[in-house]
């Protein structure tokens, strides 16, 4: 038997292999602040205006920071 990886699939698991290289080395800190700032840039990229929530605090925030 066989098993074939719709290609959804396949970039997904390829695009997990290159964040975890990238963070490789990285506290978790730092981490999360890499990946946060990578959503921020995609969701600037393409104009989306979405809410995140803190599941520390249960809080909500806007995910685009005012400076």
């Amino acid at each position: 038997m066989t098993l074939t990886i719709d290609k959804s699939l396949a970039e997904v698991l390829e695009w997990r292999e290159q964040s975890q290289q990238a963070c490789e080395g990285m506290s978790p800190a730092e981490e999360g602040a890499y990946i946060h700032q990578k959503a921020q840039a995609f969701m600037q990229r393409h104009h989306l205006n979405l809410v995140t929530m803190d599941s520390r605090s249960r809080t909500n925030r806007s995910s685009i920071q005012r400076a």
